[in-house]
């Protein structure tokens, strides 16, 4: 007994005493970062992914889409270990965030964590170079980074995950008849969504979905660099979304627009590796000094 006790003592030690298990040595090593951010006066919450290294870094703005169930964190990891900090929240009346939700108050509230990120203090606690800002969106998080660098001159690049065009035809992804009435059963069943409902989204399409609509926006893109990967399904059809998008900025002067297809749910679940390399490719060709 005694020597089992010895044996098991010596081991416990080596496995503490192992690197594997060590707090990590550098100085300035990675990290998450919990964020309270205000979007007018109400408090959305976030996570910075801090990459290693004291000088500035990088920064990606990480948007999930509606409701926000695939959350790309593994992008967010995988960015961070080549260099990059990601940031990342839920919109206000998201997941616990207060405030209500909405389409219009979702562009205010990337406005409002873009401004959050500039701010001086909070590059310099969170090691953000802020010249090297770019935003990375999923479905209606798409939309958002596309719509949120169109409003945002410091925005450097943006990246499309099978990105939706809420304001598409001016009625969003209530534009297809076929499709709308499972929509909007849809956006009846999402209660992480607070204040949301079905008819709330209809409502909202009809008021604003002229004003959300991408495409008449595009002149303020000012050829900065745009990545649409398409999964080509039915969830976001690409001849109303996508495709659209694409072939006006390609009539624009200097354009840097790419479209790459990845045959995959909507989600790209089958193609997680292809997706983050494709991420990591476009952003260090394009948007780094």
């Amino acid at each position: 007994m005694n020597k089992l006790i010895l044996s098991m003592t010596l081991f416990i030690t080596v496995i503490i005493s192992s690197p594997l298990y060590s707090k990590a040595l550098s100085a300035s090593p990675a990290s998450i970062v919990e964020l309270t951010i205000v979007s007018n006066g109400d408090r959305m919450s976030g996570l910075a992914y801090l990459a290693a290294g004291k000088a500035p870094h990088p920064t990606i703005l990480l948007l999930h889409g509606y409701p926000g169930n695939e959350k790309n964190l593994d992008v967010a990891q995988a960015m961070r270990s080549k260099g990059w900090n990601v940031v990342f929240f839920h919109y206000r009346g998201a997941w616990g965030s207060e405030g209500e939700f909405s389409i219009v108050n979702a562009e205010q509230d990337v406005q409002n964590v873009l401004q959050y990120i500039n701010d001086d203090s909070n590059a310099q606690r969170l090691r953000i170079d802020t010249e090297q800002v770019s935003i990375v969106g999923h479905s209606m998080g798409g939309h958002m980074a596309i719509a949120g660098l169109i409003d945002n001159p410091k925005v450097k690049c943006a990246v499309s995950y099978d990105g939706a065009n809420m304001g598409a035809n001016g009625y969003g992804i209530f534009a297809d008849p076929n499709t709308s009435t499972m929509w909007k059963e849809y956006s009846d069943s999402l209660f992480m969504l607070n204040g949301w409902s079905g008819d709330k989204s209809i409502e909202e399409a009809k008021q604003h979905g002229h004003g959300l609509d991408l495409l008449p926006r595009l002149n303020k893109v000012n050829a900065r660099p745009i990545l649409f990967i398409a999964a080509n399904t039915d969830v976001i059809p690409m001849g109303v979304h996508i495709t659209p998008l694409v072939n006006a900025l390609n009539t624009l002067k200097h354009n840097q627009v790419v479209l790459q297809i990845i045959e995959d749910d909507h989600s790209f679940s089958s193609s997680r590796h292809v997706l983050i390399e494709s991420t990591a490719n476009f952003l260090n060709a394009n948007c780094t000094k």
